[in-house]
């Protein structure tokens, strides 16, 4: 394991066991009047000033970027972008599937990357050229050929950014549906692409995600053999659509995809 994966790695438990022990008095806090999403904030702020004390501490060059906070350290090195909480709803109903992901980039290139789930312990990472693992073990993308049989993973289309997909994407499910193929619908995209990296879903599709939501567990995703692109093909996705399968499955959704969301 790299040093900067053991700091992030450390920083990141810490933080777990910080939110964890937050969601516990979450119904009360909501009951003493506080709206779900300023809790939410108060313990996704709480949880990045902790991954922060340990990365600053270690690293007083890097440049440290959270979601909430914004830039809290300015360095002449790498950078750190962190996500102490993805999954705000899950986090705000008490349920599990929300995770921290943390992600180290030099010169727009990510280097090494962590995506933790605070209610399994589940530890994903990645470091440039080394591999990916999931508690400590390598692990490699699934060899699914066919759609047959596969378990997949995508969003459900209930905000307002991702609306407007809703009858693409309910229609894209039919069809793989028809095709012998199962579906979980996630609300942390991170946690749902780490999972393909795992080999424990075969594929997965994002609508709208934003770059921090993805930079982690996509190249986590890349060092496990996956391959991703947007739904037209294009090797970037700033159009925040997203396809992650192993080589074999790609070739068979991407059409798919794009013919029912591809906008």
């Amino acid at each position: 394991m790299q040093p900067r994966i053991n700091v992030a790695m450390k920083a990141a438990r810490t933080a777990a066991d910080f939110i964890i022990h937050a969601q516990e008095k979450f119904l009360f806090d909501k009951e003493q009047g506080q709206s779900a999403t300023e809790v939410y904030n108060n313990v996704c702020t709480g949880a990045e000033k902790t991954i922060v004390h340990h990365l600053a501490k270690a690293y007083p060059a890097d440049t440290i970027t959270t979601r909430l906070q914004g830039t809290v350290q300015e360095g002449t090195e790498g950078e750190w972008i962190v996500d102490a909480i993805q999954g705000q709803h899950l986090f705000s109903r008490g349920l599990s599937g929300y995770v921290i992901t943390m992600s180290y980039v030099v010169a727009g290139k990510v280097e090494h990357a962590v995506v933790l789930n605070p209610t399994t312990r589940d530890e994903f990472y990645a470091s440039k050229g080394r591999g990916a693992y999931l508690n400590n073990s390598r692990i490699r993308t699934g060899a699914a050929r066919s759609l047959e049989g596969t378990t997949l993973g995508s969003q459900f289309p209930g905000t307002e950014t991702t609306i407007d997909y809703a009858t693409g994407q309910f229609a894209a499910l039919n069809e793989l549906a028809m095709k012998g193929a199962r579906a979980v619908l996630h609300d942390a995209p991170a946690l749902m692409l780490a999972n393909v990296a795992a080999g424990r879903l075969d594929a997965a599709w994002g609508l709208e995600l934003r770059e921090w939501e993805v930079q982690a567990p996509l190249f986590i995703a890349k060092e496990a053999g996956c391959l991703f692109a947007g739904f037209d093909g294009s090797p970037n996705y700033e159009s925040g659509n997203v396809l992650c399968a192993n080589p074999r499955l790609f070739k068979s959704l991407l059409p798919l995809l794009n013919k029912h969301l591809n906008k």
